[in-house]
């Protein structure tokens, strides 16, 4: 009997096991916000007396328990920013089974500070086409402008130029709240607008008006910046004024006033400088009316642009709601400058049948001026109606001169080269945009009509004075003979471009549409040259009949479309459709009886696709096309002689380009880490690419340009970046890299050459973030540049540049935020660079800062740039089988004291109000001084997934 004993506790042990298995249970549920979107990382937690158990909700909100013992338990839900959810609960009878719970509604978290009521907010909202950053989760100094907060957002790079760029793509567009300002200009918002009235920013892919309506989104987008303004700083008025002088006679005056009530929103901008700054670039706008034809003469605006430069800006921006069904807005702006750049190049040919090289020094002085005005007009007669109508203007003007001298030497040949040249140029620009749309009663069905017409000219009077001292050593005695080439050339061009569309939108079933489409553009330009040879001594002027010409030139295209668009609401949608085009390019010489005609019919397939993994976890792929055609000095069909070592021939019988485009995109932030992972990928290919053909006098130092068609041209460029946040984003790294390839073709003598390119930039960033005590960012990249040029010809040839770049910026806040002291350290290393001084620049700036008065609105600051004066541009470019490495002067050492006042009043109201996720009403109180928006405050709590708040 004894002997069976271990064998009967053993089998009883098993069976109650068997048993307590047996009597476990599946406990499932989902987790959501007030609105019923699910939340993911929720921290789920059930407590019983037989055990405790935890897990976090996936990327829909799900959770599940799979062996929970107890019938009676606790069940806990916590995530940053929302009320704990607790709940007791008691199952009976359930056998084993699954016990599913309700979802489970999570309500945002109110945290009392002092006075001040702060709404735990999400950093980071990513959309199907929108990245969404609350501002307050970003806190910067009171005052700072908005340029200061998107240094601080994963994913975002604002170089020292002010060029901000969002996932790898350069940001052409900014709006606040929702429309244009100052014509869509980047750095005059970025740098003018304080971030203490911001609530957040959106960096957007717009895919345009029409696209924003129907929700057909073909075309390549654009990246745009919108800045919204909190609920409470629309109402208000708020300002702010420098003024300051230094050493080397610098001095600067900023002014700009904002009167905001609701819709209605004036603001003025002035600005007056000699230290390369200027509030207008004249080159924002990119899609719509904006500033499109006012890129002519545009200006450099920073302390990196090459030269020095001094600038006088103003500006006037205006926005309203024009009773219920109207709303305008528009801008006008005039800047003025005067630009001196002194530099020198280095020129290198491997072309192994005419190896030679070329050493340039030179010097320009411009003067510039521009104005734009742009207007816009949108009219909401009811829900199922939108007109708008977009006209521009802008006038630039330059005159200026260079003055240069070159020694081009290969073998057996000498050339000394001596130019100068004086120009005046102007080019006017206007044109205007409309649109209608209309949504029937049938849910889906959309008509769209819409039409632009754009004008723009360039009127350029120029007298190249060229003289050329040739050597020919190939015989026993060197020959030497100079030559003079003296004219006067005035050129008159111009183009009118006409384009109409409509499209037909019918729904197909309850997920899809069908989208029919027409677009009709017509492109038409003329260019008038008249060349006049100028005798040195007398000074007459004789016609030179073959330099001059008179050509017009006509692009027409049709595109028919059909697009089949699926969108499920939940997960994914997709559109693909097709284009065909036929295309027409018609070109004229008047003078000389002379006509081309080329036509080409391109079938064009396009595709869209977006999954949503989760609410913050996005992956889009695009495919597109689109066709481009010549200019006018690739057109001509006549011999431009005007600098005899670089003679220039136009080809009437040039194709238009076709480019086929892929881009994949990539967008994912954790709400629970806080961690944020961006990328893109783009594949370009382009048929019929435009390249030069250049072919070298066989004698001497000179070369002809032509231009031909060519195909097996390609690129690829990508772009990644992962940012975690540490210890409630006190301490915050980002890893990036970027890299590109491009498989270009360029033609030597008649022969083909192909040139790979390839350059990747790796790089590193680290923030430390401590309110109110320091806010520094250590960086540090490595670019990599690598070219190989397969010559038909026998030979290879490789070149290789490598730059190291390592920086600091930051600013240390003392005596309660009294004193600042702000400071910008970096080092730039440069590596394979040719006949470049000073190739490894160390540029140390720093400031003081004492603030005073209440709500410290007045400053005083005392800067120091480039305390070393070893500020300097280097660049090189890759043309063919020809490598120039670049450099020229820059704004070097000097110091300035300014003084800085800021005025600001907003309604008295006791508090603003704004919905929360499910649509009730909350106060939050209303605060102009510094701590409201993404100012810092003493003391302010953090914010949600490691964010911090700085109070609104």
């Amino acid at each position: 009997m004894f002997k069976f004993l271990p064998v009967i506790t053993i089998v009883t042990l098993l069976l109650c096991e068997f048993r307590a298995v047996a009597q476990t249970y599946e406990v499932k549920g989902s987790v959501v916000d007030s609105t019923g979107v699910p939340l993911a990382g929720v921290n789920i937690k059930i407590t019983s007396p037989s055990d405790t158990l935890i897990t976090a909700s996936n990327a829909y909100g799900g959770f599940q328990f799979a062996q929970v013992k107890s019938p009676q338990f606790n069940l806990t839900a916590a995530l940053i920013g929302f009320k704990t959810y607790s709940q007791a609960y008691t199952v009976s009878n359930n056998n084993g089974k699954t016990f599913k719970l309700d979802p489970i509604k999570l309500s945002i978290q109110f945290n009392q500070l002092s006075e001040v009521t702060v709404i735990g907010i999400n950093p980071i909202v990513v959309k199907e086409d929108t990245i969404q950053y609350n501002a307050s989760a970003y806190p910067v100094q009171e005052g700072a402008p908005v340029e200061d907060v998107l240094k601080k957002l994963p994913g975002v790079t604002v170089d020292k130029d002010g060029n901000v760029t969002a996932q790898g793509k350069q940001i052409s567009r900014v709006r606040v709240n929702g429309k244009d300002f100052f014509g869509g200009d980047v750095q005059t918002a970025t740098q003018n607008l304080p971030a203490d009235i911001i609530e957040n920013l959106q960096i957007i892919d717009d895919y345009g008006d029409e696209a924003n309506r129907t929700g057909v989104k073909t075309e390549e987008p654009e990246k745009i910046l919108n800045i919204t303004i909190q609920p409470n700083k629309r109402k208000g008025y708020f300002g702010r004024g420098t003024v300051g002088g230094g050493s080397n006679d610098r001095y600067v005056g900023r002014i700009m006033g904002n009167s905001f009530k609701e819709d209605r929103q004036l603001s003025v901008l002035g600005s007056i400088n000699n230290t390369n700054s200027n509030v207008f670039n004249f080159n924002g706008g990119g899609r719509g009316g904006g500033a499109r034809g006012a890129n002519y003469g545009s200006d450099e605006r920073s302390k990196n642009s090459d030269g020095l430069t001094r600038t006088q800006s103003i500006g006037l921006n205006y926005r309203d709601q024009w009773g219920k069904k109207l709303s305008v807005y528009g801008s006008y702006s005039l800047s003025g400058a005067n630009n001196s750049v002194t530099g020198r190049s280095f020129t290198t040919d491997f072309n192994p049948n005419n190896i030679s090289t070329t050493s340039r020094n030179s010097d320009s002085r411009t003067t510039k001026n521009n104005q734009r005005l742009t207007w816009n007009m949108e009219y909401t007669p009811d829900t199922a109606n939108f007109v708008k109508i977009t006209p521009y203007f802008s006038y630039a003007s330059s005159d200026g001169g260079t003055h240069g001298i070159s020694e081009i030497q290969k073998q057996n040949y000498y050339t000394l080269s001596n130019t100068s040249n004086n120009t005046h140029s102007s080019t006017p620009s206007a044109g205007t945009d409309f649109l209608f749309n209309h949504r029937f009663s049938k849910p889906g069905r959309n008509i769209s009509l819409s039409g632009s017409i754009d004008y723009s000219g360039r009127n350029r009077s120029s007298n190249p004075d060229n003289s050329y001292l040739n050597i020919d050593s190939t015989g026993a005695i060197p020959v030497s003979d100079t030559t003079y080439r003296y004219q006067h050339i005035g050129t008159d061009n111009s183009n009118i471009r006409f384009s109409a569309k409509i499209s037909y939108l019918e729904p197909i079933g309850k997920q899809t549409r069908l989208e029919i489409g027409y677009k009709w553009t017509n492109s038409s330009s003329k260019s008038l040259r008249d060349v006049n040879d100028i005798d040195r001594i007398t000074g007459n002027e004789n016609w030179n009949t073959d330099q001059s010409n008179n050509y017009h030139y006509q692009f027409t295209t049709h595109n028919f479309t059909l697009n089949y668009i699926f969108d499920n609401k939940k997960t994914y949608n997709y559109t693909i459709g097709v284009v065909a085009q036929p295309t027409r390019l018609y070109g004229e010489d008047i003078g000389r009886n002379f006509s081309t005609v080329s036509t080409n019919f391109h079938f064009r397939p396009r595709a869209r696709f977006v999954y949503k993994f989760s609410r913050s976890n996005y992956f889009t792929a695009t495919y597109g096309s689109s066709s481009n055609e010549p200019s006018f000095s690739q057109l001509q069909p006549i011999v431009d002689s005007s600098n005899v070592k670089n003679i220039i021939i136009g080809n009437p019988n040039l194709k238009a380009e076709f480019t086929n485009r892929l881009s994949l995109q990539y967008n994912r932030f954790d709400i629970a880490s806080g961690n944020s992972f961006f990328s893109n990928l783009s594949f370009n290919q382009i048929n019929n690419r435009i390249v030069n053909d250049r072919i070298n006098n066989q004698n001497g130092t000179g070369d002809t340009t032509t231009y031909r068609n060519t195909n097996g041209f390609y690129s690829l460029n990508g772009n990644v970046a992962y940012t975690k946040p540490f210890s409630e984003r006190k301490y915050t790294v980002t890893v990036s890299a970027s890299g590109s390839y491009d498989n270009n073709i360029s033609f030597t003598d008649h022969l083909k050459n192909h040139g790979q390119n390839w350059n990747i930039r790796p790089g590193a960033r680290f923030r430390l973030d401590l309110e109110n005590i320091i806010d520094a960012d250590f960086s540090v990249s490595y670019n990599i540049n690598n070219t190989i040029t397969k010559y038909s010809a026998p030979g290879i040839q490789k070149t290789s540049t490598r730059t190291l770049n390592m920086g600091i910026d930051g600013k240390n806040y003392f005596f309660d935020d009294a004193w600042t002291l702000g400071y910008s350290f970096s080092k730039e290393l440069n590596y394979g660079y040719l006949y470049t001084n000073n190739a490894n620049p160390t540029l140390l700036s720093g400031f003081i800062e004492y603030r005073f008065l209440k709500k410290h609105m007045a400053s005083l600051r005392l800067q120091a740039f480039d305390l070393l004066n070893e500020n300097t541009g280097i660049s090189r470019t890759v043309n063919g089988t020809r490598v120039i490495d670049s450099q020229n002067n820059r704004l070097g050492r000097y110091f300035l004291l300014t003084f800085n006042l800021r005025l600001q009043k907003f309604a008295g109201r006791s508090g603003f109000q704004r919905r929360n996720e499910s649509g009730n009403k909350e106060r939050t109180r209303d605060i102009d001084s510094p701590g409201s928006g993404s100012g810092r405050s003493n003391g302010g709590s953090r914010g949600f997934g490691g964010g911090r708040r700085g109070g609104f």
